[in-house]
């Protein structure tokens, strides 16, 4: 019984040690050089009828997870968004899905109801089917990949991640959430 207690608490500090030294490496796009945010006008579609476009395009990094759940990595996304609540809308749904099929978007499964901007804290109400709950690792992982993708906007200085509408302890029952993660 002992001996099957001290391999449990060995198991625990070595997920602890793995999780906080994966999240700590910089993460790179398939070896190439990260490139700055760049914000310009989109050019895609001609303006009708005398009005103009005022959709905007930007390249942003978006964090997901190797496919062991190991560490993060990221990939290069194009939004086009016309104000801000789509420009973080246009984010968030960047979060649910990658450009490789290895890889796993850590927010495929969550839902998210509502987003705005109060005061410069984002905040986000999300919705957690069963089916979208992760280990605490992943739920780490998840929390990280939001921040990291969230905070490329200077405008963003917290993000308060509510529950359907709850503020509670923790997104899914592991990692305690802080009300609002500040940067």
């Amino acid at each position: 019984m002992t001996t099957r207690k001290w391999w449990g608490i060995a198991a625990v500090v070595l997920s602890i040690a793995l999780v906080a030294g994966c999240g700590s490496k910089p993460t790179t796009n398939a070896g190439q050089p990260e490139q700055p945010t760049t914000e310009q006008p989109t050019t895609e579609q001609p303006p009708t009828d005398g009005q103009k476009d005022n959709k905007q395009e930007q390249s942003i990094q978006v964090y997901v997870s190797d496919e062991e759940l190991m560490g993060l990595k990221t990939y290069e996304k194009k939004i086009q968004y016309a104000n801000d609540e789509e420009k973080y809308k246009a984010v968030l749904e960047a979060l649910q899905s990658s450009d490789n099929d290895s890889d796993i978007p850590l927010w495929k499964k969550i839902e998210f109801k509502s987003v705005k901007m109060d005061n410069e804290t984002l905040v986000i109400d999300v919705h957690i089917p069963e089916d979208g709950h992760l280990g605490a690792g992943g739920e780490q992982f998840a929390l990280e990949a939001l921040t990291k993708t969230l905070f490329q906007f200077n405008e963003v200085k917290a993000i308060d991640v509510l529950v359907d509408g709850e503020a509670v302890e923790s997104l899914m029952g592991h990692v305690t959430l802080e009300h609002p993660i500040k940067r």
